[in-house]
Protein backbone atom coordinates (compact mmCIF):
# COMPACT_ATOMS: atom_id res chain seq x y z
CA UNK A 1 0.00 0.00 0.00
CA UNK A 2 1.40 3.46 -0.51
CA UNK A 3 1.81 5.80 2.42
CA UNK A 4 -0.83 8.46 2.99
CA UNK A 5 0.08 12.45 4.19
CA UNK A 6 -1.66 14.72 6.07
CA UNK A 7 -1.00 17.47 7.24
CA UNK A 8 -2.53 19.55 10.30
CA UNK A 9 -1.08 23.37 11.40
CA UNK A 10 -0.79 23.92 14.38
CA UNK A 11 0.55 27.31 14.44
CA UNK A 12 2.33 30.74 12.31
CA UNK A 13 5.25 32.75 12.83
CA UNK A 14 5.24 36.38 11.15
CA UNK A 15 7.09 39.46 10.17
CA UNK A 16 6.99 42.45 8.45
CA UNK A 17 8.84 42.43 5.18
CA UNK A 18 9.50 44.84 1.97
CA UNK A 19 6.07 47.22 2.83
CA UNK A 20 4.37 44.14 3.79
CA UNK A 21 2.73 43.02 7.27
CA UNK A 22 2.35 39.78 9.12
CA UNK A 23 4.23 37.77 5.96
CA UNK A 24 4.13 34.26 7.33
CA UNK A 25 7.88 32.95 7.61
CA UNK A 26 7.63 29.72 9.75
CA UNK A 27 4.80 27.46 9.77
CA UNK A 28 4.81 24.87 12.17
CA UNK A 29 2.35 21.58 11.01
CA UNK A 30 2.30 17.73 12.10
CA UNK A 31 2.95 15.50 9.21
CA UNK A 32 1.36 12.31 9.45
CA UNK A 33 1.90 9.29 7.38
CA UNK A 34 -0.40 6.42 7.31
CA UNK A 35 -0.30 2.73 5.65
CA UNK A 36 -3.14 0.93 6.64
CA UNK A 37 -2.48 0.54 10.58
CA UNK A 38 0.46 1.77 10.36
CA UNK A 39 1.07 5.30 11.42
CA UNK A 40 3.56 8.18 12.16
CA UNK A 41 3.29 11.94 12.73
CA UNK A 42 5.74 13.95 12.94
CA UNK A 43 5.68 17.68 14.12
CA UNK A 44 8.16 19.99 12.37
CA UNK A 45 8.88 23.88 11.60
CA UNK A 46 8.79 24.89 7.71
CA UNK A 47 10.81 27.87 7.44
CA UNK A 48 9.24 30.06 3.73
CA UNK A 49 11.27 32.16 1.71
CA UNK A 50 10.61 35.66 0.63
CA UNK A 51 6.82 36.97 -0.34
CA UNK A 52 5.85 38.06 -3.41
CA UNK A 53 3.70 41.26 -3.01
CA UNK A 54 2.19 40.35 -6.65
CA UNK A 55 0.40 37.56 -5.13
CA UNK A 56 0.19 37.97 -1.75
CA UNK A 57 -2.85 37.61 0.81
CA UNK A 58 -3.65 39.00 3.78
CA UNK A 59 -2.91 36.83 6.92
CA UNK A 60 -6.48 37.41 7.89
CA UNK A 61 -7.43 36.06 4.86
CA UNK A 62 -5.04 32.88 4.91
CA UNK A 63 -6.42 29.51 4.90
CA UNK A 64 -4.99 26.06 6.22
CA UNK A 65 -5.07 24.69 2.73
CA UNK A 66 -3.17 27.88 1.09
CA UNK A 67 -0.13 27.15 3.96
CA UNK A 68 -0.35 23.11 3.62
CA UNK A 69 0.38 24.15 -0.12
CA UNK A 70 3.57 26.31 0.81
CA UNK A 71 4.63 23.53 3.16
CA UNK A 72 4.20 20.72 0.30
CA UNK A 73 5.88 23.08 -2.05
CA UNK A 74 8.92 23.91 0.00
CA UNK A 75 12.00 21.22 -0.78
CA UNK A 76 12.54 20.23 3.19
CA UNK A 77 9.62 18.48 3.19
CA UNK A 78 10.64 15.45 0.82
CA UNK A 79 13.51 14.39 3.59
CA UNK A 80 10.67 14.78 6.49
CA UNK A 81 8.34 12.55 4.33
CA UNK A 82 11.15 10.30 3.51
CA UNK A 83 11.83 9.91 7.34
CA UNK A 84 8.24 9.44 8.21
CA UNK A 85 7.89 6.74 5.09
CA UNK A 86 10.67 4.70 6.79
CA UNK A 87 9.33 4.75 10.45
CA UNK A 88 5.94 4.04 8.77
CA UNK A 89 7.16 1.22 7.07
CA UNK A 90 8.80 -0.54 10.46
CA UNK A 91 5.97 0.24 12.20
CA UNK A 92 3.74 -2.25 9.21
CA UNK A 93 6.96 -4.81 9.47
CA UNK A 94 6.21 -5.01 13.62
CA UNK A 95 2.44 -5.06 13.04
CA UNK A 96 2.50 -7.92 10.59
CA UNK A 97 4.51 -10.22 13.25
CA UNK A 98 3.09 -11.82 16.38
CA UNK A 99 4.65 -11.32 20.25
CA UNK A 100 4.92 -14.82 21.88
CA UNK A 101 5.89 -15.30 25.61
CA UNK A 102 8.77 -16.17 26.14
CA UNK A 103 8.94 -19.87 27.09
CA UNK A 104 10.96 -18.68 30.02
CA UNK A 105 8.37 -16.42 31.91
CA UNK A 106 5.29 -17.70 33.65
CA UNK A 107 2.25 -17.14 31.67
CA UNK A 108 0.20 -14.61 33.50
CA UNK A 109 -3.07 -16.11 35.34
CA UNK A 110 -6.37 -15.38 33.43
CA UNK A 111 -8.23 -12.97 34.98
CA UNK A 112 -11.67 -13.67 35.12
CA UNK A 113 -14.59 -11.84 34.09
CA UNK A 114 -16.56 -9.89 36.34
CA UNK A 115 -20.17 -11.17 36.62
CA UNK A 116 -22.92 -9.73 34.93
CA UNK A 117 -25.87 -9.04 36.82
CA UNK A 118 -29.07 -10.40 36.05
CA UNK A 119 -31.55 -8.60 33.22
CA UNK A 120 -34.52 -7.24 36.23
Amino acid sequence: MAIVYTYKVNAARVVAQGGLTDVVKEVEVTVTGTDGAAKFELPTTVKLGAADPESFTAFSSLTEEQLVSWVENDTTIDSIKTHIAMVVAKEAEKLAMEQKPLPWQPVPEPVPAAPVPPAV
